[in-house]
């Protein structure tokens, strides 16, 4: 499963967020450091499902699909608040930080208000949430560096005698963020490094932790608390390139309105039920309306956006390439995140390594032509895996 770790300073409702987008209950309040431990849960992307193309409805193993639209699933970390130092272990930082070693993604959550100082406590000065941005980045390229540098003149002189390629010695260091091989080899063909370690120096290693967080585990940033801001404030956020703005306080409303019973579902096209009064329906109204306004966006569109963005599909194995069905008769059962470029081999390693070690052949279950292991995936294939695995 994807997993993307949720990070920012103190207070910039990572709380808040998870609880919505997960529907776990967590401390909230408006002071820092409410989390004091990893949260961890499972969030969503949304996809068109291929069951719009067959007369039969889809039956996820995880997840749900809902008229049409499948949930994928993808594991959410809360991290608690960093502040200034958390890479050199100060407010438990070092321990917060290594929750995301094993992320795919990082969400850096910031406050969109600039209603919090950097240190998370509610402030009537405004603060320029741009600085929060470059912080939280700033700590984590810190942490990463104490990690490669840690004994790097051993380290260096050992691997330099080695005959192995400059990717596989580094990848000893890399492995440390949850890096394969091919990462590593990625980053080297898109960056420039000595080719001895010993030549390395402080800029090097803070380049190529940058370089982990540009191509191996990205960084994106989204502010938060979007609903308190004008829409002046929010007509100059649209400039930024790499922000989108929510409000994880309506996402909480939203789903607590739709547990409740309230609402008939948790996209922004759902009806009233009977249960609702009209002070549901006046609040409920009033944030559909900015949702509408574009100026605001919903976390599933924006997690959505970012997983497309960074090259991911999704495939759906079967056993039946004719009814799209698993051995129990359930159909399309399984969604996976794959990578665009990624084969019919990959897939097969992806469902197990005994499959993908014994693959002999797949079927497209559209065209049903065979298909070799060689064969690149598209967005929705429906693929069969034929192999000697037992």
């Amino acid at each position: 499963m994807l997993k993307i770790g949720l990070i920012g300073k103190p207070n910039a409702g990572k709380s808040t967020l998870f609880s919505a987008i997960t529907s776990i209950d967590v401390d909230i309040a408006n002071y820092p450091f409410t989390t004091i431990k990893p949260n961890v849960g499972i969030s969503f992307i949304k996809d068109k499902c291929p069951e719009n193309e067959i007369t039969a409805k889809c039956n996820p193993r995880e997840g749900r699909c809902v008229e049409g639209i499948r949930y994928i699933p993808v594991e959410i970390i809360d991290v608690p608040g960093l502040i200034e130092g958390a890479s050199e272990g100060k407010g438990m930082g070092n321990e917060f930080l290594d929750n995301v070693r094993d992320a795919d993604i990082i969400i850096n959550l910031f406050d969109a208000s600039g209603m919090t100082d950097l240190e998370g406590n509610p402030s009537e000065n405004k603060h320029d949430p741009g600085e929060d941005v470059k912080f939280v980045y700033r700590e984590i390229v810190n942490w990463m560096n104490g990690k490669i540098s840690k004994d790097w003149q051993k380290f260096s002189r050992k691997e330099d005698n080695s005959p192995e390629r400059l990717e596989v010695k580094m990848l000893q260091k890399a492995a440390t963020f949850g890096l394969n091989e091919k990462d590593v080899i990625f980053i080297m063909t898109r960056e420039k490094f000595p080719d001895k370690l010993i030549h390395w120096g402080n800029e090097d290693i803070n380049r190529f932790s940058e370089a982990i967080l540009k191509y191996a585990k990205p960084v994106f940033n989204i502010g938060n608390k979007s609903d308190l801001l004008t829409e002046e404030a929010l007509k100059e956020f649209s400039g930024e390139e790499t922000s989108y703005l929510i409000s994880a306080q309506y996402e909480l409303l939203i789903e607590k309105a739709f547990n409740n019973g309230y609402i008939s579902s948790d996209g922004n096209d759902f009806t009233f039920t009977a249960k609702s009064g009209e002070a549901q329906k006046t609040v409920l109204n009033e944030i559909i309306l900015k949702y509408k306004s574009g100026s605001i966006m919903r976390f599933y569109d924006v997690l959505t956006a970012i997983i497309k963005s960074l090259g991911y599909i999704v495939v759906y194995p079967v056993l039946d390439e004719t009814r799209w069905e698993d051995k129990n008769g359930n159909v399309l059962p399984d969604a996976y995140l794959m990578k665009d470029g990624d084969t019919a081999l990959d897939l097969a390693y992806k469902i197990h390594t005994d499959i993908g070690k014994n693959f002999i052949r797949a079927v497209n279950g559209r065209t049903k032509r065979i298909i070799g292991k060689d064969y690149k995936l598209l967005n929705n294939d429906v693929i069969k895996i034929i192999s000697n695995s037992r």
